[in-house]
């Protein structure tokens, strides 16, 4: 059975560029806003999110404070075009496994995946207790 990942985010753009890097080996499910991420969530189930931390409406923060209040327990990374200390610190203090600051590299968010969706098979849960961080793709 392959693992469900959710790509939340407002930029279109942003979930067809993520959900074409992963649609292969999983299955994919795209959010323009946090109130269909909950639905999807509820249905779905994913093992992984991405998540904009901000979207008109419900925020990221806000969707991941309702998931952890569920008892869910997806591996969450934040998304975000902010790499300031206080995203960092409130999204981990919140919950999330880790954040990555846009623009990113497709080949470091799939590594990302893959090693956080391997360690929580093997522990046999979430990979959240160990925070990482995926910096900006460098421009030349």
């Amino acid at each position: 059975m392959k693992h469900k990942i959710l790509i939340v985010d407002d930029e279109e753009n942003i979930l067809f560029v993520v959900r074409e890097a992963f649609v292969a080996n999983y299955e994919v499910f795209t959010a323009r806003n946090g109130e269909l991420a909950l639905e999807i969530i509820r249905r779905e189930k994913p093992s992984f999110i991405f998540l904009d931390i901000k979207m008109p409406g419900m925020s990221g923060v806000e969707v991941l404070e309702l998931i952890k209040n569920t008892g869910a327990s997806p591996i969450v990374w934040m998304l975000t075009g902010d790499d300031s200390l206080d995203t960092a610190m409130q999204t981990l203090s919140g919950g999330a496994s880790g954040y990555i600051t846009k623009p990113f590299d497709l080949a470091r968010i799939r590594s990302v995946v893959a090693a956080a969706l391997t360690e929580a098979e093997q522990d046999g849960k979430s990979s959240g207790e160990k925070p990482w961080h995926v910096e900006k793709k460098k421009t030349k």
